[in-house]
């Protein structure tokens, strides 16, 4: 099951317990849905599509409970189905003029007389804010697996739904954009902080924690990404200082004669040829007397620029 099923199987077993926040979802569901159908002057058909049984069983009670209407279900065959089988749930005609007037969506301003966005009475509230977010993402919405990327999508039919959607989830604190894809208009969000607000305020509470788990995977590993690279990059320095200070001190002992270095040079000249790979500190605990790491340091800096003194023929 994809993270996206896995959300909206939680959010579906949310049970609504308010008027305002059941009109917002059904709302939600028709507008985003695009099942308002225009049959002539005064005349409308409403239904809602949904792509699995428990959204169908849901909105089914959810539309029985607060609207007092009863729809019809009717599967749709896969064979007419590029996406597969899907269920409609019909508004019986007698019915579609009340629920509208309901919900709102009824406008003369518009075209057909429909609202093309929600009503600021059904989306006043924030509880009816939060409810119509949930129930857009139950009809339209996609959530990537945040082990991978955080996105956060919903689909729209039309461009002043899909600002109207976007204004919802600013007035959340959630960062919305919206862009075009195909026929269609998406709200996106990308960013974690968002998803988490969206997840909490819509009641995907289960999900929510498996996205802040993915989070703090995600820094675990980056973070020891960090440090691994940093050691690797410390002891890949370290050796290339290395080989360069046992260049160096040939290049004295060809030119010069090992024995006419100074005596402190001579001493950890032979250590640092001695010891390839030892560190600055592991040096210095071979000098007699022993040596703290930035004694070592001089010396064999010291060395470096008698080597490179003599190069330029110094």
């Amino acid at each position: 099951m994809s993270f996206t099923d896995t959300v909206k199987e939680e959010l579906i077993h949310q049970e609504c317990s308010r008027e305002c926040c059941a009109l917002a979802e059904i709302c939600a569901a028709l507008l985003l849905g695009g099942g308002i159908a225009f049959r002539g002057r005064g005349r409308y058909g409403l239904s809602l599509t949904v792509n699995r049984v428990s959204a169908s069983r849901y909105y089914f009670t959810l539309i029985k409970k607060y609207l007092g209407v009863s729809c019809q279900v009717r599967t749709l065959s896969a064979e007419s189905l590029a996406r597969g089988s899907q269920v409609e749930l019909s508004f019986p005609e007698e019915a579609v003029l009340e629920v509208m007037r309901r919900l709102c969506l009824l406008d003369d301003t518009q075209l057909f007389g429909v609202a093309r966005t929600p009503d600021a009475a059904i989306v006043e509230n924030p509880c009816c804010r939060a409810a119509f977010l949930k129930s857009a993402f139950i009809i339209t919405g996609y959530i990537s697996n945040p082990e991978k990327e955080y996105s956060l999508s919903l689909s729209c039919t039309s461009l002043d739904c899909a600002n109207a959607l976007a204004d919802i989830m600013h007035s959340m604190d959630i960062s919305a954009g919206v862009s075009t894809r195909r026929k269609s208009y998406v709200v996106y969000a990308k960013d974690m902080e968002s998803l988490s607000v969206f997840l909490t305020l819509t009641g995907a509470h289960s999900a929510r924690l498996a996205l802040e788990n993915a989070r703090i995977v995600k820094q675990l590993r980056n973070s020891t990404n960090r440090l691994t690279n940093c050691d690797n990059n410390n002891i890949e320095r370290t050796v290339r200082t290395a080989q360069q200070q046992m260049e160096d001190i040939r290049f004295l002992a060809e030119r010069v004669g090992f024995d006419r270095l100074p005596i402190w040079a001579r001493e950890i000249a032979s250590l640092r040829l001695e010891n390839p790979e030892a560190s600055l500190t592991e040096l210095g605990a071979l000098c007699d007397p022993p040596l703290a790491k930035s004694g070592v340091n001089s010396r064999l800096r010291r060395l470096s620029e008698m080597a490179r003194q003599l190069r330029e023929g110094n």
